[in-house]
Formats: structure tokens, sequence, C-alpha cells
């Protein structure tokens, strides 16, 4: 949740770094009165630790301390979490440490002692706002990224993304000659399904596809949802055999779904990098030709491409 008032700052997670017990505890005496939460450390080392161990919002860092320094913190701190807004307070007011503090990618810097509480105060809510405005930010860049790339009704890749995939994929396989395959599948009679039960139902077979596919391949095969009712799986390190079995249990698992009254079929085309299938283009050809002989001969069933049928040797150029 963005969090950019006042009120928003309630709870947030501050680590005062600071080798001064009385600035120390001044410092924290001063954070807790602005209702936030504090971690007191009086080391760099243990800065670094209690940064390993647990997650904050700000971090108040002296740049002279027994250890590691407090560059030396803001340093790993950044490696640990990139957006953790650091404050550096230093006894040396010059210009050369304020460069060095803002190199190291620190917020703001304060010198000792303060000017007054209350600018301590200013920097320290200027600060928080800065790190959950950036937070926020990057949250919404990897919303709208995950939007560019997911089909909204299955939560699986869109065209896009598969295409994206699949031309990373046969790059890959040709260089290091490795297998590589691909099956298209189709949903047989998601329009009787539509017209009896309604476009919601529909739907919910798409998706309930969608899951059986997530359930049944591994980490590294991507699936998608190709357009309509057609999905698009890419396989890597699979050869026509193996990916002809990984095509069999999802036929399997998707026999068994039920919309309303009705079943669930899909028709499933296979084909492997190799051979006339060089290209991604090629290679969905293939697979697009195979499901055409599956739902010619009545649907419900497993075509491979006839190029690829018998297996493939590892691709060699």
């Amino acid at each position: 949740m963005q969090r950019t008032h006042d009120d928003d700052l309630q709870g947030a997670r501050v680590l005062i770094a600071d080798d001064d017990p009385a600035f120390r505890q001044m410092l924290a005496r001063r954070v807790l009165k602005m209702g936030l939460s504090v971690v007191e450390v009086e080391n760099g080392d243990q800065a670094v630790e209690a940064l390993q161990n647990a997650s904050f919002d700000l971090l108040l860092v002296d740049l002279s301390m027994p250890g590691k320094n407090g560059l030396e913190v803001i340093q790993l701190a950044t490696q640990l979490d990139p957006l953790l807004p650091a404050v550096v307070i230093t006894g040396t007011g010059s210009y050369q440490t304020a460069l060095e503090a803002l190199r190291s990618r620190a917020f703001d810097y304060l010198t000792k002692p303060f000017e007054s509480l209350t600018a301590f105060e200013i920097t320290v809510s200027r600060a928080l706002k800065h790190g959950f405005m950036e937070r926020e930010d990057a949250r919404s860049f990897a919303r709208a990224q995950q939007q560019a790339t997911t089909d909204p009704l299955t939560g699986i890749s869109n065209r896009h993304r598969l295409y994206e995939c699949l031309n990373t994929e046969v790059a890959r396989a040709r260089r290091y000659r490795r297998p590589l395959s691909v099956f298209l599948m189709d949903l047989d009679g998601l329009k009787t399904i539509n017209d009896s039960c309604g476009h919601p139902a529909g739907d919910e077979a798409l998706q309930h596809v969608a899951h059986s596919l997530r359930l049944e391949l591994r980490k590294t095969d991507i699936p998608g949802r190709y357009g309509g009712d057609e999905f698009l799986v890419v396989l890597p390190e699979t050869d026509a055999v193996n990916a002809a079995a990984v095509a069999k249990r999802i036929l399997a698992r998707v026999r068994e779904l039920r919309v309303g009254e009705k079943s669930v079929s899909v028709s499933i085309g296979v084909a492997q990098l190799g051979g006339r299938c060089r290209a991604p283009n090629e290679l969905i050809l293939a697979a697009d030709h195979a499901l055409y002989c599956s739902k010619r001969s009545g649907g419900g069933q497993i075509s491979v491409d006839e190029a690829r049928k018998e297996g493939a040797d590892v691709l060699t150029g």
C-alpha cells in the first residue's frame, strides 16, 4: 500500500547505527515520538547483521563507527535492498563528506550537532516518503510489466510473451544443439459450451485448462494463451517423444474437468525443432498442422508432426 502522508509513516521501521550511546538514544526517542519503530545498533558490523536479518524502511547511519563505516554499511544495504533510503550522520560538515555521502546513494546527510530536532524530523519524514514512493513506483512498474505479458483471463503468458520466449528458446537450442519442442492445444467444442452454458462457462473452461497446464508442466516450460481457445506450450530440453508424453498427461487431466454438465476436451499437436522446422514460425506451423490432424480425426487426441514422429536427433546447426 502506498504511503505518502504523515499518518502513513506510522509504524515504519528505522535502523539507527551510531557508536555514541547518548546521541543514538536521543535519536531513538525522537523517532519513537514520531510513531515509528526503532532498532538501535552501536557499530557498522551490527548494522549489517540487522539489515541481513530484518527489513527496514529507513537507515540512519553514523559516518564514523567501529567496524564498517557508514558508507560501507550503505553500500551493503543497497545490495540487500536497493530501495532502502539512508541518511548519513556525521560530525564533519565538509563539502567532501557530503559528496561522499550522496555518491554512496544516501538520500541526505546531517551534521552533528543538529541545527534543530525539527530539522531532523523533517529529514526523516522526507526520506521515508521518498522510500515509500519509490517502492510503490516499483510495484506499479512490475504490475504494468505483468499486465503487458500476461493473459488477463487465464493468468498465463499472452501471445506476445510466448513469441519472445519461443525466439529465445529456439536461439538457445540451436546454439547449444539441444532439443526443443512445442505443442499447440485447442479446446474441442468451446462454442457448444458458450452456446449452451453461456460465455462465463466458456471462460471457466479456459481457466481450468490453463490451471491443468500449470499443474503438469515443469517450471522451465512456458505455457501461454495463443489466442481464442488455443494454447501454446514451449518445452525446452524436450524432444517430440517426451513432449507427446507430457501432452498425454495434460489430455488425461483435462478429461476430468467439468463445466456445469459439460465435459472438457482438447486436441493437441506436437512438433520438435529441427529438420524443416528451424525457425519459430516453422515450428508453430508444424505444430498447427499436427493439431489439425488431431481435430480432423475427431478431437480429444494428440498428433505429432509427421516429420518428427520417430523422434529427432539433437539439432546439428
